[in-house]
């Protein structure tokens, strides 16, 4: 392994586990103002932050008609629905749960890109997804770490549906990319127009008074701008480097080190306790998306593009 590719692994171990702790993160801050705010605030500040780096690449880039439509639809499902979700989704389940749902994304984008976009669903997709929802089902179903079946509540259908909708704008991610636009603009342009909308709705639903709630201690600060600058901005920089170096097929075996890290920050800092459901369904779905996303070598082959992913 040459020095460079070891470097990338890092960069991508880095970017997998500040995204495994963004999940502890927005948890964290949900305890001082309202889910809503805390994706009001952070969402913006990190496309401001990708803002300097899109510019600075392919200049004041410029989308035509179907490129604003798609960036669009991409800001409303992926960004405005998943980061509303998924700020509240946390707030009445665990970070360990949040997690492993959301590391249901590989394959919940390969399913329904089968089934809308027509690519091709394979015998080992199928039992990878056999394999990762039924983790996902287990710890979704259970009463607590140590007990038996049973719904455990809304938060975790929450998360299933900041999952989803990221998956959706995935596809719309994947259409956009059939057109000669950077990711690298698709993921700024879309990241701010959800932002835009997460304000609107903030404004719309809880009125403009609704900011001055907004006191937060000096460390809740220092999580916000971590959230959004390391997790979400370099995070999604580091990303698309490695896509770039490494594919995108490379690059999103990585995802699987996700569930772990959140649920380490979990413990860590939220006191979340684990339980032997958490360490079955960790291991299905690892299983699950190893299974599911990893492709056998060919040569006839050409490469798949890379993809843009922000958590």
């Amino acid at each position: 392994m040459v020095k460079s590719e070891k470097t990338i692994y890092f960069i991508l171990a880095l970017v997998v586990i500040s995204w495994g702790l963004n999940i502890v993160m927005v948890k964290y801050l949900t305890q001082f103002i309202s889910p809503m705010l805390v994706a009001a605030i952070r969402i913006p500040l990190a496309g401001i932050v990708l803002l300097p780096f899109a510019f600075k690449k392919y200049g004041f880039y410029k989308p035509n008609a179907k490129q604003w439509g798609l960036l669009f639809l991409i800001g409303l499902t992926s960004i405005f629905f998943h980061q509303l979700f998924l700020a509240y989704g946390v707030v009445t389940t665990t970070a360990t749960n949040a997690s492993l749902i959301l590391g249901l994304n590989p394959l919940s984008t390969a399913l329904l890109a089968s089934i809308f976009i027509g690519e091709k669903f394979s015998m080992r997709l199928g039992v990878g997804i056999l394999f990762g929802f039924s983790g996902v089902v287990l710890v979704v179903t259970s009463k607590s770490a140590d007990s038996s079946v049973g719904l455990s509540g809304w938060g975790d259908v929450i998360m299933l549906l900041s999952m989803l909708a990221y998956v959706v704008g995935a596809l719309f991610i994947k259409k956009l990319s059939a057109t000669s636009m950077p990711t690298l603009v698709v993921t700024t342009y879309s990241t701010l127009i959800g932002g835009v909308m997460l304000n609107l709705g903030t404004v719309t639903f809880f009125g403009p008074s609704s900011y001055a709630q907004i006191h937060l201690p000096a460390m809740a600060w220092a999580v916000m701008f971590m959230s959004a600058w390391v997790a979400s901005s370099l995070g999604t920089l580091g990303w698309n480097h490695g896509i770039k170096f490494l594919g995108a097929n490379k690059t999103a075996m990585f995802l699987n080190g996700l569930p772990f890290a959140s649920m380490v920050g979990g413990i860590i800092f939220l006191d979340e306790k684990i339980g032997w459901i958490h360490v079955v369904a960790f291991i299905l779905t690892t299983v699950g998306i190893v299974i599911g996303t990893l492709k056998k070598r060919d040569s006839r082959l050409s490469s798949v593009g890379g993809k843009s992913v922000e958590i």
